[in-house]
């Protein structure tokens, strides 16, 4: 059964989905803002752009305008690229590159592409049922590796993973600690946003006080 909230942000979705397709290079700070606020009522942080264009916007208010249209926990997503192999780690670290440079010094691209780089990243996509600690395809010792094997984990919706990992606050919205949203089940600092062409979900250690 579909909620008076979902309801809301169904239609809200919409009219972002509208706005951004819709409107041509001059009304940037309109398709931004429309962004920004179908984010929000998910309870994801328009910071969140950082990592996604325009068209990667809109690909995911479709998939999360979708779900609140549909009581089915079933939304797993097609043409998933196959997030065990080396393919796919080559172009996260290129994409997490690129986003950092964008970032200018510091910022959760860079602290994801240290991660990376350190074995400690976890990539996690429920509608596939598959987590897997990313690897560094430029390492010597990981050359000659296609592929490894990823966890099996419970096959889920976004919206049902979320919010079983992340906290939200008052306004509804998931909480974040030092820019970063914090995975409740473990501690670890979180990302959601778009890799290539589909969604995932980005775990790293929180930085140790020194």
């Amino acid at each position: 059964m579909v909620s008076a909230l979902d309801s809301t942000r169904l239609v809200s979705a919409q009219y972002a989905l509208k706005n951004l397709r819709s409107s041509d290079d001059s009304s940037q700070d309109t398709q931004s803002s429309s962004a920004a606020s179908i984010l929000s009522s998910y309870g994801l942080d328009s910071s969140s752009a950082s990592l996604l264009s325009n068209q990667a916007l809109s690909g995911l208010l479709d998939t999360l305008s979708a779900q609140s249209d549909t009581s089915d926990e079933s939304d797993t997503t097609s043409d998933s690229a196959d997030v065990t192999s080396a393919s796919f780690m080559s172009m996260l670290k290129q994409q997490l590159q690129d986003a950092a440079a964008a970032e200018g010094e510091s910022g959760k691209a860079h602290d994801m592409l240290a991660a990376l780089e350190a074995g400690t990243l976890t990539i996690t996509d429920p509608t596939q049922g598959v987590s897997i600690n990313a690897w560094d395809v430029d390492d010597p010792d990981e050359a000659d590796i296609e592929s490894k094997a990823g966890k099996e984990i419970d096959v889920s919706g976004w919206s049902d993973f979320l919010d079983a990992h992340l906290e939200r606050g008052a306004d509804g919205t998931f909480v974040k600690e030092n820019g970063s949203y914090v995975d409740q089940t473990n501690d670890s600092n979180a990302f959601f946003g778009l890799i290539g062409s589909n969604y995932y979900y980005l775990s790293w250690p929180q930085a140790t006080a020194k």
